[in-house]
């Protein structure tokens, strides 16, 4: 199969080596930037090999006929009137269709049997497919106006969020069959909502692309699945996601101004203290419960049954994380766990064991000590294939509390990425009372955001995957999107005689691995 050609500059790699080329499933995913270009994790594995040619710009040959020009789409201006960006609009549509054409990469369209991402993407294929999302962004603004893009965008967001919300949330996804139709009346009796709740509902979502009538324009139309609505039907991780960002993280956003206010006005820096986050103050009165923190709100929302089901759907969240970053691949390759041999490791915050469960079906002579609070338990015996129970136990522990097991290795993944700096701190220094000299704590999380950097600055769409995760950090915790060397200094802070031995920002995981030793 043909492939475009590699990055060819200097210039590029400059772009390309700090994107994220996350297939997106019709919805935005959250960002991860690195240091190195992770595009390189969906070339096929000849091209792969390649990867240390690709950080120092050496060119490489491939047999495409493709040129994607990315170097030249990211280094001219940017078009400033309707007809320059109708030029570009074009023009990026072409090199795109024309790169998909000549990699037999199939094209999604709202049918719902359509792909529901595309695959085989490599780096300037990405940067040009996110140039063009800019461009017709910057039409849409300019054709409706700096004014009236404004009160459209403020008059539709929150419905817009709203209606897929109640979407998930009533799994309106099941109530209309993938390769049929149904009416109002029998969406709602699925979801037990009023028809006419049902039809509003719908209807706003058919202007996002979410469901279409069969029959436009008519009052009794049947309804059928788009390709975005469809995605959401065939994948739980996915209508997972979109559960935890908007029904669990959602609501607080919404006060962050007041949150703000009271307790941030006229000082120095965002509070840090977790009882004045946005959440905490939404969550302080009303109808939606009281709740300290996210992880209170998902052990403990429900009641009967229904207990916990906020938690069961963020196992399902981590599970899809866990496809979308190629975690299986980051936990077999963070550390060397062959050399390691009979080793004991803690999976601190391990969640149903996913990780873990990896580890031991690898490393035979591990023994693996996955800790979370009681509420996983049930997920953890599901998850945990019964002939790895005897290495991959779980023992109920917060990482709040000094830890008890003493080992050579503590894992923590994507823990520390949601806590203030104390709060990270209190974590990582719990660690220490059971390390001994030479114990190590693998840590991998993702990187949100970055300082100052070289070459032309990176589209705007994907600047907004990191900057949106960074304001979700603030209203939930008071916490921030770090880059690697803050997260380097928060292990400082923890204990002076951490030493970091090792830090990867591995252009095929999307993450950043830091190894740290505890020294005498």
């Amino acid at each position: 199969m043909p492939k475009a050609r590699l990055c060819r500059t200097a210039e590029i790699l400059k772009l390309t080596r700090r994107c994220d080329i996350l297939c997106q499933h019709a919805l935005r995913r959250p960002c991860v930037v690195v240091d190195l270009c992770p595009c390189v994790a969906h070339l096929p594995p000849p091209l792969r090999r390649n990867q240390a040619c690709l950080r120092i710009g050496i060119p490489q040959r491939t047999n495409s006929r493709t040129n994607l020009r990315t170097n030249d789409i990211m280094a001219e201006s940017p078009p400033t009137t309707l007809n320059d960006l109708a030029a570009k609009i074009t023009e990026l549509t072409e090199t795109l269709s024309r790169f998909l054409t000549d990699n037999s990469i199939p094209e999604p369209s709202f049918a719902a049997d359509s792909p529901t991402s595309y695959t085989g993407l490599t780096a300037e294929s990405f940067m040009v497919r996110q140039a063009l999302f800019d461009a017709l962004m910057d039409m849409i603004y300019l054709t409706q106006g700096p004014s009236e893009s404004i009160f459209n965008f403020v008059h539709t967001c929150m419905p817009d969020a709203a209606s897929l919300n109640v979407l998930n949330y009533f799994d309106f996804w099941a109530a209309v069959p993938l390769d049929g139709s149904a009416s109002y009346d029998d969406i709602a009796k699925h979801t037990d909502l009023p028809r006419e709740v049902v039809r509003r509902v719908i209807e706003h979502a058919t202007t996002l692309r979410l469901f279409a009538p069969t029959e436009p324009g008519k009052a009794e139309t049947r309804i059928r699945h788009t390709s975005r609505s469809a995605a959401l039907s065939k994948n739980a991780g996915l209508r997972a996601l979109v559960s935890t960002l908007l029904d669990d993280a959602g609501p607080p956003m919404t006060v962050l101004p007041e949150a703000l206010r009271q307790y941030t006005t006229g000082k120095p820096e965002l509070t840090t203290d977790m009882n004045e986050t946005s959440f905490a103050l939404f969550h302080r009165h009303g109808v939606f419960g009281e709740y300290a923190t996210p992880w209170d709100l998902l052990e403990n929302d429900g009641s009967g049954e229904k207990k916990g089901w906020r938690q069961r759907n963020f196992v399902e969240f981590m599970r899809y994380l866990k496809d979308i970053f190629q975690l299986e691949k980051v936990m077999l390759e963070c550390y060397d766990w062959k050399a390691a041999g009979k080793a004991t490791v803690v999976d601190v915050g391990g969640s149903a064991g996913h990780d873990s469960v990896v580890l031991a079906q690898n490393f035979p002579d591990l023994s693996i000590t996955v800790q979370d609070l009681g509420q996983v338990k049930p997920a953890y015996e599901a998850n945990v294939p019964q002939e790895l129970k005897a290495r991959v136990r779980f023992m109920e522990h917060s990482f709040f509390d000094p830890q008890p097991v003493r080992a050579d290795v503590y894992l923590l993944k994507l823990i520390l990425h949601d806590w203030p700096d104390a709060e990270s701190i209190q974590i990582l220094r719990g660690l220490v009372p059971a390390m001994k000299a030479g114990s190590r704590v693998i840590f991998i999380d993702y990187v949100g955001k970055h300082g100052d950097s070289e070459g032309a600055p990176l589209p705007r769409s994907i600047q907004a995957m990191g900057t949106a995760t960074d304001m979700r950090m603030m209203a939930l915790f008071n916490a921030k999107e770090r880059p690697v060397e803050e997260w380097k200094g928060i292990f400082q802070a923890a204990d002076s005689r951490f030493e970091i031995v090792r830090t990867k920002a591995d252009p095929l995981t999307f993450m950043v691995v830091i190894e740290a030793v505890l020294r005498e």
